[in-house]
């Protein structure tokens, strides 16, 4: 079954929801805020996401709107700022969901917002996964990012989402020390 764009819609906005509620994560709260907490920004950022033309300072600053605007909070009370790495794992979103023939079921991203792992659903509902890594440059045009060097992981196909994240954690040296 090939997914339609109202699927990856859905998709996308379940996945922004997650980045927003474990990454972004601005007030602190962690698991111990409301699931919704965040979920009247997810439009805006769909939106953002789907222009295809927002690059990953947009995106950050966005975030960065958002906490000071929206929410008022002041630089003093924001929790360490997390809305570069926010960023890039919307920008992976953006490409999994949207560009990705198959459909997006886990997104991993390293501390450092500079790897990431998607690991998809096939049309046949056999699972596999991806790792990209993060790229910027600095041009008289500005400064853009993108995920770079996106690829079948190992070789091989898995019967379930969990044993592709297996596998990835098992074969990449980022995923081995880190929780993702």
């Amino acid at each position: 079954m090939t997914a339609t764009n109202d699927d990856a819609d859905r998709a996308l906005a379940a996945h922004v929801s997650g980045v927003l509620r474990h990454i972004w994560e601005p007030i602190g709260m962690g698991m111990e805020g409301p699931p919704d907490e965040y979920d009247r920004y997810i439009p805006g950022i769909v939106a953002l996401l789907h222009g295809r033309t927002a690059h990953e300072t947009a995106i950050a600053e966005h975030l960065i709107r958002i906490e000071t605007l929206e929410m008022r909070l002041s630089p003093r009370t924001r929790v360490r700022s997390t809305s570069t790495r926010a960023a890039r794992a919307l920008l992976g979103l953006r490409d999994a969901c949207l560009d990705a023939p198959h459909v997006l079921v886990a997104q991993i991203i390293s501390w450092n917002g500079l790897h990431c792992i998607w690991i998809f659903r096939r049309s046949d509902g056999l699972h596999n996964y991806q790792h990209a890594v993060f790229r910027s440059e600095n041009d008289e045009n500005g400064e853009y990012g993108w995920w770079a060097d996106a690829g079948e992981g190992r070789p091989g196909l898995f019967s379930t989402a969990t044993a592709a994240e297996a596998e990835a954690r098992a074969t990449i040296g980022w995923l081995r020390t880190c929780d993702g």
